[in-house]
C-alpha cells in the first residue's frame, strides 16, 4: 500500500496530526557546589589514630555524633581556625592529643590541625567538639569536662 503525500496546508486543514521531530533542549547546569566531606582523624596521643568521615549537607559518614556535629560546624561557620598570630595563651598543657579536619567546607578546602598544648589550642578543640571527641582523662575513662 503506497502512502499519499499530503502538503501539510492541507493536513492542517484536515486536521491531521503533525510530529516534528525538535531537539531536546536542556537547561545549562548551574553551578555544582561540591558536598561537604570532611575527613576527621584523631590521635589520641597514645597511639591510637581513629578517622571518621563526616558528610553535611545531607548528613552522613562514618562520624559517631554526625548529624551533632554538623550543626556545630553550621554554628561555627566552618572548622575553627587558627588563633591570630600575638594571641597570649595560657601555657597549660592539656594533652598529647592531636587532630586534623580536612576536605571541603562550603566549597573552601580545609586543612586545620588541633592540639592541646595551651589554652588556646585546649579551648580550639572544645569549641570543635563534636567534631572533635572529648579527650579522656588521665584516669582513663571520656570525659566531656575536658
Amino acid at each position: 500500500m503506497r502512502l499519499a503525500r499530503v502538503p501539510m496546508t492541507a493536513a492542517l486543514v484536515l486536521g491531521l496530526p503533525l510530529t516534528v521531530a525538535a531537539p531536546a533542549l536542556a537547561c545549562p547546569p548551574g553551578p555544582v557546589e561540591p558536598p561537604d566531606v570532611l575527613r576527621v582523624t584523631v590521635d589520641d596521643g597514645g597511639g591510637h589514630l581513629s578517622e571518621y568521615d563526616l558528610h553535611c549537607d545531607p548528613v552522613g559518614g562514618t562520624h559517631p555524633e554526625a548529624t551533632q556535629a554538623c550543626a556545630r560546624l553550621e554554628r561555627l561557620g566552618g572548622p575553627v581556625g587558627p588563633e591570630p598570630a600575638g594571641t597570649m595563651c595560657t601555657m597549660i598543657y592539656s594533652g598529647p592529643q592531636r587532630a586534623t579536619v580536612r576536605g571541603i567546607w562550603r566549597g573552601r578546602p580545609v586543612d586545620a590541625r588541633y592540639d592541646r598544648s595551651n589554652g588556646c589550642e585546649t579551648a580550639r578543640w572544645r569549641r570543635m567538639a563534636p567534631v572533635l571527641p572529648a579527650p579522656a582523662l588521665p584516669d582513663g575513662s571520656g570525659g566531656r569536662g575536658v
